[in-house]
């Protein structure tokens, strides 16, 4: 009888703290398949614009980046590159200019693509994405910054 009083006392305990919202709480360790967006701005006069998004692959050391611009001159090669810090402010590039194929622009100035980059991306860094007018000028023409994706794990409420 005193073992089914500890079970039932257990059990109302339980459902107590199920009731309760807590907040979520932050993956600080993005594992394989985890993302980060860039949404590119224009720059120096481009109206090149869009979203890049990385994703971490098996073995780590592999990223996938998934191309959705528009707004770029038709027909044009874009060499682009992820570097260290913030649109402006920007350091070196994240391993060698090499690991990035050059974008080639369709005729309607758009492109829809992915590409399969040897890099690895950490949580720790700031990222910028910057695409450059051309092979032989190397402005930027679009900018954005590396946002990691996030789910937000939260406990729902439950009401009776």
């Amino acid at each position: 009888m005193r073992t089914l009083r500890y079970v039932a006392i257990i059990a109302v305990a339980g459902s107590a703290a199920a009731c309760i919202t807590r907040p979520g709480t932050l993956d600080t360790n993005l594992p394989p398949g985890a993302q980060w967006t860039a949404t590119l701005t224009p720059e120096n006069g481009s109206t090149l614009h869009g979203t890049v998004t990385f994703v971490r692959g098996t073995p780590a050391t592999q990223t996938r980046a998934i191309f959705a611009l528009a707004g770029a001159q038709a027909n044009s090669v874009l060499p682009w590159h992820v570097h260290y810090g913030v649109c402006g402010n920007d350091h070196l590039i994240v391993g060698t200019a090499a690991n990035y194929p050059p974008l080639v622009i369709g005729s309607t100035g758009s492109l829809t693509a992915a590409a399969l980059l040897p890099l690895e991306l950490s949580d720790g860094p700031k990222y910028v994405v910057h695409i450059h007018a051309s092979p032989v000028d190397m402005k930027t023409v679009a900018c954005g910054a590396l946002v990691p994706d996030r789910a937000i794990a939260t406990v729902a409420r439950t009401s009776r």
